[in-house]
């Protein structure tokens, strides 16, 4: 449990973004048809966190060469019997949740290849070479599943396909969470380059982690800049890209620590929650 809570924590902001850009998916599909689908919408929510479940059980299942499965006993407070029961479960939740979707006409089309993408990706730990990759390209591969997947599958199970227009939106939360779960690798920078599984930040090293951060950024706002022009509401979105100044912050904490100044962690980290936050709520708040 120790371990799971760890793991859990660390991927704290990856959980935040990915059910923020689920639930405005959903609002935003839901403001362009009059209504929403509460039982979609929380079954939705359900996959994700099942999807999640699993992948942290399998971290816990791989980190050992031992089969945590041999010699299963169901006697009273046997570890392993109850490992085995969790497994089950959480499969058996999984089919049960695709199974739902299934009757709710849901799986269908473009949904169904969001839930095999978020499937794979989440998943793709299970094997060593899988759980490298993952550990070195996390950001980028967990961008991809918080947008376009996670934000195209919550207005998807709302009955809205793709647009041409959805692709910028999508492109520019993409930017925005490199730009901001960049800021929050700098803590572990150097921890783990002892070991054959390094982050990306060790791979590219933090002068080109502070470079990425800053081209994320400015992309990430001039494309939604270009997306509120193309669909005449960047007067009503205007407020969104003020909220820039949350990532110049960012930009000015990262460039002081750079300097040798004592960094700041947990307001670096304040700030990539309020960041992402404001920017999702500053989308939905005109539409209420």
């Amino acid at each position: 449990m120790e371990n799971v809570r760890w793991s859990v924590r660390k991927s704290s902001f990856f959980i935040f973004a990915s059910l923020l850009t689920y639930a405005l998916g959903a609002f935003l599909a839901g403001f362009e048809s009059s209504r929403i689908n509460g039982s979609s919408l929380l079954i939705g929510i359900l996959f994700f966190l099942t999807v999640l479940a699993l992948r942290q059980l399998f971290n816990y299942l791989t980190s050992s060469k031992i089969n945590p499965y041999s010699r299963v006993s169901f006697e009273r407070g046997n570890r392993k019997g109850q490992l085995f029961i969790v497994t089950m479960v959480l499969f058996m939740l999984y089919l049960f949740l695709v199974y739902a979707l299934l009757r709710l006409n849901k799986l269908i089309g473009v949904n169904l290849i969001y839930i095999v993408f978020i499937t794979l990706l989440m998943l793709m730990t299970i094997t060593r070479t899988g759980k490298m990759a993952f550990q070195t390209y996390s950001v980028i591969i967990e961008g991809l599943i918080v947008s376009p997947l996670m934000l195209l599958f919550g207005s998807g199970l709302q009955d809205l396909n793709p647009r041409g227009g959805h692709l910028f939106l999508t492109l520019a939360f993409f930017s925005l969470y490199i730009a901001t779960r960049t800021s929050l690798l700098f803590e572990d920078y150097g921890k783990e380059q002892k070991t054959p599984d390094r982050s990306l930040l060790d791979l590219i090293g933090w002068e080109n982690g502070i470079r990425l951060q800053n081209i994320s950024l400015v992309a990430a706002y001039l494309i939604f800049f270009y997306y509120f022009f193309r669909n005449g509401s960047l007067g009503v979105n205007a407020p969104v890209l003020f909220t820039a100044i949350f990532g110049v912050f960012s930009m000015y904490l990262l460039n002081r620590m750079a300097r040798g100044m004592k960094p700041h962690w947990q307001i670096i980290k304040a700030t990539a929650f309020l960041h992402f936050f404001a920017v999702c709520y500053l989308l939905v708040f005109p539409l209420i």
